[in-house]
């Protein structure tokens, strides 16, 4: 069954009609073989006015310019770093989080330690200050002469000593120097005491001076 044209069919048949009688009176009208020609030419020129000229490929050249990919170039699809994903952020929360509270954490405990630093050295001053501690006890003269030697038998002997190139003797049981007492002289070395009675019981043995 044969359906009817529309409208728009009827429109386009038309204009194909007239496009074509237009066409072949220019080719058939003309007389002259030049004037066919110029109109083909004019056509040409619209031709390529509309569809505008074609490139020219060189297939031969496409084989020379192979570039080797590069992994580690510049990717064109990569415009920015890639956000983390919710957990990657969640885990870096956390973790800023917990690094955060130890923080808090250790300079607390540094403040409490340093308080309680204060605390007992302020109580140690002023037990000290309450209690202070006995002084101590005085100290015997420092003997400031050698033992050269001796002369005489054990029983009789004679010590000689020297300080500051000045030699003197003793025998056992004289006090030298006013706070020293010769209490016994062996054969390399002087028992030596103190005349001051708060140093009774304190005695130095002062050896031989050697090379002499």
């Amino acid at each position: 069954m044969a359906r009817s044209l529309t409208r728009r069919e009827v429109v386009l048949l038309s204009g194909a009609a007239i496009g074509a009688l237009i066409w072949l009176w220019y080719a058939w009208g003309t007389a002259e073989p030049q004037a066919a020609a110029a109109v083909a030419k004019k056509a040409e020129g619209k031709r390529e006015l509309v569809m505008g000229k074609l490139p020219v490929v060189h297939l031969d050249l496409l084989d020379k310019s192979v570039v080797r990919y590069d992994p580690d170039g510049r990717d064109l699809f990569k415009y920015s770093v890639r956000p983390p994903s919710w957990k990657v952020v969640r885990e870096m929360r956390a973790a800023a989080a917990l690094a955060a509270k130890r923080q808090k954490e250790a300079e607390e405990a540094a403040r409490i330690a340093e308080a309680e630093r204060i605390k007992r050295a302020a109580e140690a001053a002023e037990e000290a200050r309450l209690h202070p501690p006995p002084p101590p006890p005085p100290q015997p003269p420092v003997i400031s002469f050698k033992f050269l030697g001796f002369v005489g038998p054990p029983t009789a002997r004679i010590a000689a000593f020297e300080e500051n190139d000045t030699t003197f003797v003793a025998k056992a049981g004289e006090v030298v120097k006013k706070e020293f007492r010769i209490d016994e002289i062996k054969y390399e070395s002087v028992v030596i005491s103190y005349v001051n009675p708060q140093f009774k019981g304190q005695v130095r043995e002062l050896p031989l001076l050697s090379g002499k």
